[in-house]
């Protein structure tokens, strides 16, 4: 977790710029999936999309990551705000050539 916060992209593929986008992402990937993943043709919400196929099995789905559609978020907006707050002070200086 040391230097998180410093990092200018997140994900394999550097989707997120920021933590906020990917605190987000993690709070609503279930509750709102058609802001984060193409459509098929038929409409349908293409989940995980980016994945090899058998891996969507393993992404994880344990509380707090376990909400259905139509559920509230794990996280409020102050909760993220203390987690960034909290990820911000795991920085040893270190800075990227």
């Amino acid at each position: 977790m040391r230097n998180t916060a410093t990092r200018e992209a997140f994900f394999h593929n550097g989707v997120f710029t920021s933590l906020r986008d990917v605190l987000h992402f993690y709070n609503e990937r279930d509750l709102y999936p058609e802001r984060y993943y193409p459509r098929n043709p038929d409409g349908s919400v293409h989940r995980f999309d980016d994945l090899p196929p058998g891996y969507p099995d393993n992404i994880d789905h344990d509380p707090p990551l376990d909400r259905k559609p139509g559920a509230e978020p794990a996280l409020s907006e102050p909760e993220i705000d203390d987690l960034i707050a909290f990820l911000e002070t795991l920085n040893d200086g270190y800075i990227a050539p």
